[in-house]
Order: C-alpha cells, then structure tokens, then sequence
C-alpha cells in the first residue's frame, strides 16, 4: 500500500506529454516480475534528465542584458580559445606599459620620478589613506615641475553603464613640448592592477593581472587599448566559471574611469589631515618652508605667494 501511495506522490506532477514518452530503463529486459518501485526510480531518473536537458542556459551579454540559451559547446570552444587570447592581451600590456625602448623622453622621465615619489611617500597609505597618498604624490610632482594634477572622474548610470566615481593623477605635457595643438595627456595610476581583480579568476586571467603594473604612467590612448584588452580577459574569465559580467567589470565601465568626464584639481591636503610628526616632517619639505625664529611656521601653497605679515603699529 505505501508503494503506491508514493507512486501516485511522484507522478502528480508530470505533464501528460512527459508521462507519455517516460519508459522503464531497459525496457527489453524489464518484464512482469520488475517491481514497481525499480521502474518508478527509472522514470523519475529519466525526467529528471530530460528537464536538465531542456532548461536553457543563460549568458550575460556586453550591455548587459540576457542573452539567448547558451550553446553547451560553447564554454569548451572559448576555453580552447581564451588561452591564445590572454597571451595576446599579455604581449599588448607589455608593449604599451613595458616598452623595450621608449622613444618618448618626456614619459620615461615621468615614470622615474613617479616611481620615486611613490615609493618616497608610500606610508601615507598606512598613515593618511589612499586620498592623502595621492594628493602628496601629485604635490612633489608639481614640485618637481611637472604639470600634475587631482582628476576624479564622476558618472550617471546611462544605456546599460552603471553610475560610479574614481580619482587618479594626471600629468599634462606642455603643448610645445609635445608638439602638438594642446597639451599631451599622461595618466598616473598609483594601485592600476588591483582595479582588474575578480572573483574566482581562471589561471589566464591572473597572469594577464599580474602582467600590469602596479604604478602605471602612460598615455589615453596606451590606456584605453590596455583597459580593453583586460576587459575582455575578464569576461572571458567570468563566463568560463559560469559566472555574469558585473556592470562595474564591462569595458564602458572601466573606460570611465580614466576616460570619462573628470574635474581637475591641483589643491593639496591640509598638513593637519595627516597623523604623525616626525612623517609629516618629510611631507612638509615639498609644502612648507622652515619655520622662522619667532616660532611661527609660514606654509605656502601652489600657485600662491605668501602674505606679508602685519606690523605693529606705536604710538
């Protein structure tokens, strides 16, 4: 009696066309003296195999909408294929962030004293967060002579682009010098890699990530071929592990935060905002000058000359 109280159970829910086509697992073999609950299991097996079969797969496309079902071949074919295509997106970060013989001095001299700055200044991290380490590395760049600048990039969400905000340093190369119309853009980022990060990366992935510098200085354009190529390698890595491209990892998105609408500022941080006498003391070299006798410091300030001071007057 439990034996049928439990086929019925099971069998409620079959649509008539599924009841229909189920037949017992080797039917040939199965005659009068198979038990019930051995063709049961048969059939259940069965259409749980034919529902696996036809549940689509979903794909995340670029823009951000859901794709049409997913050919279950095409995972193994892009897989076969991304190993050839992170190895070009390798070669294109080498030749654009890692150049064997750069021709352009402005840029190699760039690199150099950003490279010092930011390894002269790095425990502002610890100390002074990430703005306050920033800000100082754009400071001694303006004092070294270079055109620097604050850049924070800010954008609405708009045709499938996620809103989002983002702060680097730019270096603008001056017109003549550059030989051009306007001034050449050169894009300082002090953390460029870590922006690349995923969850649960493929082997491929990780070796194009770990293929970008940590400090990158280079120019738009070097940029925008750098940011398409990682963009694509990772989603190229998402899909292989079965998972969606995110809208903060498309390549608009990324785009967006070197490339994007940004407002520049050249002001630097309060010497109040940072933690730490003796460090700010190595700080205050490139922001302040010496404090006189009298005990007062005299600060001054990029693109500003300092006050004179007020005088007594007697009688």
């Amino acid at each position: 009696m439990s034996v049928s109280v439990r086929t019925k159970r099971v069998t409620t829910p079959f649509f008539k066309e599924s009841r229909a086509g189920l037949r017992c697992a080797g039917e040939s073999s199965c005659v009068g003296d198979c038990g019930a609950s051995t063709c049961l299991s048969a059939q259940v097996h069965a259409f749980l195999e034919t529902a696996d079969r036809r549940t689509p797969s979903v794909a995340s496309n670029d823009d951000g909408s859901e794709g049409d079902a997913t050919d279950p071949n095409e995972s193994l074919e892009e897989g076969g294929a991304s190993d050839d295509s992170d190895r070009a997106a390798m070669k294109t970060i080498r030749d654009l962030m890692f150049p064997a013989l750069d021709p352009d001095p402005f840029r190699r001299r760039l690199a150099t004293d950003v490279s010092r700055a930011a390894e002269a200044l790095a425990w502002l991290r610890s100390d002074g967060g990430e703005s306050a380490y920033r800000q100082a590395v754009m400071a001694r760049l303006r004092a070294t002579g270079y055109n620097a600048g604050i850049c924070k990039a800010r954008w609405d969400a708009s045709g499938g682009l996620a809103a989002g905000s983002y702060e680097y340093i730019d270096v603008v190369e001056a017109a003549e010098r550059a030989g051009q119309g306007k001034g050449r853009r050169h894009i300082v980022d002090l953390d460029f890699a870590a922006e690349f990060e995923v969850a649960r990366a493929t082997v491929g992935y990780k070796a194009v990530v770990a293929a970008l510098p940590r400090v990158a200085v280079a120019g738009e354009e070097s940029v925008r071929r750098v940011v398409r190529e990682v963009a694509d390698a990772a989603r190229r890595s998402l899909r292989t592990q079965g998972l969606h491209v995110p809208p903060w990892r498309k390549s608009r998105y990324m785009l967006a935060k070197w490339l994007g609408p940004q407002r520049r500022t050249t002001s630097t941080i309060p010497l109040a905002a940072l933690r730490g006498e003796s460090k700010c003391r190595e700080y205050n070299r490139f922001q302040a000058a010496p404090a006189p006798r009298g005990g007062d410091a005299h600060y001054r300030a990029v693109g500003f000359s300092a006050a004179p001071l007020p005088t007594a007057r007697t009688r």
